[in-house]
């Protein structure tokens, strides 16, 4: 029950923060590049602003193919890294209520926290044994 628990909310985590990706890489398409192109923003500050918009949304899918990775096999990484990336989504869901109202993505942010750190508590403590290879016989 507990490592079936621990799947169920590692993959929750991912498909939240899948959806944080699409989330960027969408509004990037029809909102940001469209309000970018209308201003008359200075060269460096207009790239800085795409790159760091494509940079989160890339970003949010590493992770969430890592979620993905740890989902189904819980000791490629330690329990420490998910627990502070699980954090790391705190902070930027905080940063993205106060700065930029946007309810959806800090939304989906909060679920995929939310679930990777209760998945980090329901950690399997033991890897699973590996099959013993029959003994060669020459």
């Amino acid at each position: 029950m507990k490592n079936a628990s621990f799947h169920y909310c590692m993959l929750i985590g991912a498909l939240s923060l899948a959806g944080v990706a699409l989330y960027y890489f969408l509004s990037y398409f029809f909102t940001l590049s469209v309000a970018l192109n209308n201003n008359h923003l200075e060269t460096a500050l207009d790239s800085a602003l795409r790159a760091q918009w494509l940079a989160f949304g890339c970003q949010s899918m590493l992770i969430a193919l890592l979620y993905l990775l740890v989902a189904f096999k819980p000791h490629a990484v330690t329990r420490e890294v998910i627990v502070l990336l699980g954090l790391l989504q705190l902070v930027e869901c905080v940063l993205l209520f106060v700065f930029s109202g946007s309810n959806v993505a800090a939304g989906l942010l909060v679920v995929a926290a939310l679930f990777v750190l209760a998945g980090a508590t329901l950690w399997p403590k033991k890897v699973p044994a590996q099959a013993e290879s029959p003994p060669s016989q020459e």
